[in-house]
């Protein structure tokens, strides 16, 4: 019998697809013959009994009397009993009348039907759910398991339901994003500022003792004026995006004694700040076994020049400083290389500081996520490591955290450069 239950499945799923239009055509047809077989059946048997009651009346041969008379009706008629007389005037006006009653009561019965198998569910799950969004609740979802117009327009709503989540979650994500660039603004805005108070302070500290010659003045104030010019540019780049991601990435051929002269400057800056000793040791270069290339940045390797952003590695080098002042005990030390066989320049900071719990190591990279104990939690918007990676993401590179041997933090950042040949014909550039 498993055949006859899957026709009879596939049977009822199609009907159950069927447009409106057809299916009220079918509803219509199996009325009419329900309504012409009752019918049929109501007339047979109503004038079956009226020849029962005529032959007890009449008393001769019926055959006769219709040949004779025409159809029997009982109100041409006079009879003995008013009984035997209204009882066929019933049956006369149950066999006239039958199929309109029929017709009638089958189209009322059919409206019932079609409503509660067609329109009942749908409506009920499109009211449902236009209550719902109303109610801007969309976590549900919409399911009516039919292909006619309420089918169609169930899924044309459910579609509405998933543009409105993507609308929102879109919406929710443009916020944060605003959110992160506004945290993000904020934050980036600090060190550059610290790093001019830095400047301020050595100047009124030295310049009142007479212990600043003209010339160290005119360089001090050069590279204030250049801090200045690059806070300038980085605000209007901030008010031209909508997220970090958008942040510009724009390298060009830099010397790598131009980078390392602008981390001595950051350095020199921000350890006039507070009571932090900052020390760098300047750019070491890592070369191939075998190759006569120094390890030491000399005059000839200054040369060097690579293809890179400098914006964004000072950016990097100043957030993982100003992190790295936040937490440390007495000193921070800035190391950083150039490996000239992967090209790739690298900076670490290292604090001597708590460092990080072993919950942090793996959350200190996630956006407003408190880096590390101690941070001043009003001021401190937890997005500082979070803007080093992903800088150093668009510089091709990655940025990683750890616990020093020595005891404290340290943070790796690296940043994927070209480089052109700069000296000898040694040198391990094509």
């Amino acid at each position: 019998m498993d055949w006859l239950e899957e026709r009879l499945e596939k049977t009822a799923e199609y009907i159950r697809n069927l447009s409106f239009r057809k299916a009220m055509v079918a509803y219509i047809l199996v009325l009419s013959v329900i309504v012409y077989v009752l019918s049929y059946l109501t007339m047979v048997l109503c004038w079956q009994w009226e020849l029962s009651e005529w032959a007890k009346n009449e008393g001769e041969d019926l055959r006769n009397l219709i040949y004779m008379k025409g159809p029997l009706w009982a109100y041409g008629y006079t009879f003995d009993s008013e009984t035997d007389r209204r009882w066929l005037l019933f049956l006369d006006f149950v066999r006239v009348w039958c199929p309109f009653f029929y017709a009638f009561a089958g189209m009322i019965v059919t409206i019932f039907i079609f409503y509660h198998k067609r329109l009942a569910l749908p409506l009920k799950i499109l009211k449902d759910s236009v209550k719902q969004i109303r109610e801007n609740n969309l976590d549900f979802s919409i399911r009516y398991d039919s292909a006619d117009e309420l089918g169609n327009l169930c899924d044309s709503v459910e579609d509405m339901r998933l543009e409105l989540v993507r609308g929102k979650e879109e919406m929710w994500l443009m916020v944060e994003k605003q959110k992160e660039l506004n945290a993000a603004f904020a934050h980036d805005l600090r060190t550059p500022l610290t790093v001019l108070k830095g400047y301020t302070d050595f100047l009124a500290r030295y310049i009142p003792e007479g212990r600043i010659s003209e010339e160290k003045m005119e360089d001090t104030l050069a590279l204030m004026s250049s801090h200045l010019k690059r806070l300038e540019n980085y605000s209007r780049t901030m008010k031209g995006i909508r997220s970090i991601d958008e942040v510009p990435f724009s390298p060009e051929w830099i010397r790598i004694g131009s980078v390392e002269k602008k981390i001595r400057e950051v350095v020199f800056a921000l350890g006039q700040v507070g009571d932090i000793r900052i020390f760098y040791g300047g750019c070491t270069l890592k070369a191939p076994a075998g190759s006569n290339t120094p390890n030491s940045l000399g005059t000839a390797a200054e040369e060097i020049r690579v293809f890179a952003d400098e914006n964004i590695i000072m950016e990097v080098l100043e957030n993982l400083l100003s992190n790295s002042i936040r937490y440390a005990g007495t000193e921070i030390e800035v190391v950083s290389e150039y490996d000239t066989q992967k090209r790739e320049i690298l900076l670490a900071v290292r604090d001597d500081g708590n460092g990080f719990s072993k919950d942090q190591l793996a959350k200190a990279l996630e956006p407003y996520h408190k880096e590390r104990e101690g941070a001043e939690m009003d001021e401190h918007f937890g997005i500082g490591l979070y803007i080093c990676r992903e800088f150093c993401k668009k510089h091709g590179g990655t940025l990683d955290i750890a616990n020093s041997i020595r005891g404290g933090a340290v943070a790796t950042a690296s940043f994927l450069c070209k480089a052109e040949p700069a000296f000898g014909e040694n040198s391990i550039y094509p």
